[in-house]
């Protein structure tokens, strides 16, 4: 190996250990509300619940990477009676980047995707996706003491019915998407 490549690996690392060490790494609960509703049927905005975890990795004052894992209960309420509407809860595995382009305020610009593993449902049809790949943005608000405030919209990319109409679909060609708008709190730990 010559004196150059060894010279060039030593900054390189030298780089590397520089920028982690400045890494921060604070691990958080949340929780929160779904006004969620699922796109072409007839049902209204369903009210229920998400709770879960984080774990806030700061890579600089203006960028944080937050990695989450959610149970969130999404669908929609219908409007007739005697039937409960649509129930779909899932596993949700979120990759959040957060920036802060306001130096020493806590607001925050929240986006990024999310993999949704279906855990349940009340549908009796097993032509409904198992999986919903989406994204999400919003805004947040961070305390100095460790507690956010966060509202986001998280809007599904697949047709997660893929044409079975029992829910009022207008066109079984119709997409069948979750929308959901998110308000919450969190709350990181600091170590």
């Amino acid at each position: 190996m010559s004196m150059k490549k060894l010279v060039l690996i030593l900054t390189f690392v030298s780089v590397s250990l520089a920028a982690f060490s400045q890494v921060t790494f604070k691990p958080g609960i949340k929780a929160g509300v779904n006004f969620a509703k699922v796109s072409n049927t007839i049902g209204d905005t369903k009210t229920d619940f998400y709770v879960g975890g984080l774990l806030e990795m700061q890579f600089a004052n203006f960028y944080a990477l937050q990695p989450e894992l959610l149970y969130s209960r999404q669908g929609n309420d219908h409007p007739v009676s005697g039937y409960d509407g649509i129930e779909l809860q899932y596993f949700s595995i979120s990759i959040a980047n957060k920036f802060s382009p306001f130096k020493d305020i806590g607001l925050n610009f929240v986006a990024g995707p999310s993999i949704d593993i279906k855990v349940g449902d009340n549908i009796d049809n097993d032509d409904w996706s198992p999986l919903d790949f989406a994204v999400f943005g919003g805004l947040s608000y961070e305390f100095p003491f460790g507690l956010e405030i966060e509202a986001r919209y998280k809007q599904g990319l697949i047709d997660i019915d893929d044409g079975y109409s029992e829910f009022g679909n207008s066109d079984a060609d119709d997409n069948n998407l979750n929308s959901v708008i998110q308000v919450g709190l969190s709350y990181k730990f600091s170590f």
